[in-house]
C-alpha cells in the first residue's frame, strides 16, 4: 500500500481503499479481562467475604444472618459485590400479593443499624440467602472474583478505544524518535499554546486530542483522533460528523496545523454515506493496515 497514492487519490477512492482494508478486531488478549481492576475490587472487601463465608451451608440462615449483621453490621458493605451490584445505594421496587408498587432505598454504604431486618428481607427476596444456604460450597472470595470477572465485561467497550490509543501512541512515539519531534498524548489547546506556541481553535472548551505531534523545524502541529467500531448503529453517523466539522475548524488557525484520524473496524461498512462526506473532508484519514504500512512515518517526514 502506498502513501502517496492513497493520499492524492480522490475522495471516493480513498475511501474505497479504506473500507477494503479494515481490520477485523483490535481485540489483544489484554482486551478481555482486566485482571488488576478485578483483583482491586475484591481485595476491597476480602475480610468482610470471608466473615460471610460462615453463612454458607447454615438451617435457619434468615435467623443466622440476621444474628450476623446485627452483631456486625459493617458486613453488610460487601452484599452488592455478591448480587454483582455497582452501586451501593440501591433503589428498589417491592410489589405485593396483589402489584401495588412502592419504592424503599438501602445504602450498603452507610449502613442504616436501625433497619438491619430491611437489609435481610431485601438479601432473603433476592435469592442470595437461597444461594449462600443450597448452592455455595466455597470460599465466598472465589466467587467474588468471578462476579468481578464478569462484571469487568462491561468495560470492553471503553477498552477498545483505549486500544487504539495506545497503539497510536506507540506508532506516534517512534515516528517521532526517528525524526526528532516531539508529542503530547491527550493534549489540550492550552498545552499546545503555552509549550508549542500554536494557537489551535477548539469546538470544545475541554476538548482533549488523542495525540498532538510537534515540529520545531515546521513550526506545525498535526492533531491525531482515534476510535474503532467493531458494530454498526447510529453513532457512526455522528462521529463522522462530529470529526468532520473538527478538522474544518482546527485548521482554521493562523498556525500550521493538520488534522488526522486513525479509525478502523468493520462497523463502518455500515455508515458508507457519512463516511464518504467524511473523505471529502478529510485528507488524512488512516486505518490499522495503513499504520503498519508505514502512513504516519510518510505524513510526519
Amino acid at each position: 500500500m502506498d502513501y502517496y497514492k492513497y493520499i492524492s487519490s480522490l475522495p471516493s477512492d480513498r475511501l474505497n481503499i479504506f473500507l477494503s482494508t479494515l481490520s477485523v478486531t483490535n481485540r489483544t488478549p489484554e482486551y478481555y479481562v482486566n485482571w488488576e481492576k478485578v483483583n482491586r475490587e475484591t481485595k476491597k472487601f476480602e475480610i468482610e467475604l470471608n466473615t460471610l463465608n460462615y453463612l454458607i451451608g447454615k438451617k435457619n440462615i434468615y435467623n443466622v444472618a440476621l444474628e450476623l449483621f446485627e452483631k456486625q453490621p459493617e458486613l453488610l458493605k460487601a452484599i452488592p459485590s455478591l448480587i454483582a451490584c455497582r452501586d451501593k445505594v440501591i433503589d428498589v421496587l417491592s410489589l405485593d400479593e396483589t402489584d401495588n408498587m412502592s419504592f424503599y432505598q438501602l445504602d450498603f454504604k452507610n449502613i442504616d443499624t436501625h433497619y438491619i431486618k430491611g437489609y435481610i428481607d431485601f438479601i432473603e427476596r433476592s435469592g442470595l440467602l437461597n444461594f449462600l444456604q443450597n448452592e455455595a460450597n466455597r470460599s465466598l472470595v472465589d466467587y467474588v472474583y468471578g462476579v468481578e470477572t464478569g462484571l469487568d465485561s462491561n468495560g470492553r467497550k471503553n477498552r477498545s478505544g483505549t486500544t487504539m490509543e495506545g497503539i497510536l501512541e506507540r506508532n506516534v512515539s517512534k515516528v517521532c524518535k526517528a525524526y526528532g519531534l516531539s508529542y503530547k498524548a491527550q493534549a489540550t489547546a492550552s498545552f499546545i499554546k503555552n509549550t508549542w506556541n500554536i494557537d489551535v481553535p477548539v469546538d470544545k472548551s475541554q476538548r482533549r486530542f488523542d495525540v498532538a505531534v510537534y515540529s520545531e523545524e515546521k513550526h506545525k502541529v498535526w492533531l491525531i483522533e482515534t476510535n474503532y467500531y467493531g458494530g454498526g448503529g447510529s453513532k457512526l453517523k455522528a462521529v463522522a460528523g462530529e470529526f468532520t466539522e473538527l478538522s474544518q475548524f482546527v485548521v482554521t488557525s493562523e498556525d500550521n496545523v493538520e488534522f488526522v484520524w486513525v479509525t478502523d473496524g468493520i462497523g463502518w461498512k455500515t455508515a458508507h454515506l457519512p463516511l464518504a462526506e467524511a473523505f471529502g473532508h478529510i485528507v488524512n484519514v488512516f486505518n490499522l493496515e495503513m499504520l503498519k504500512n508505514g502512513f504516519l512515518f510518510n505524513l510526519l517526514k
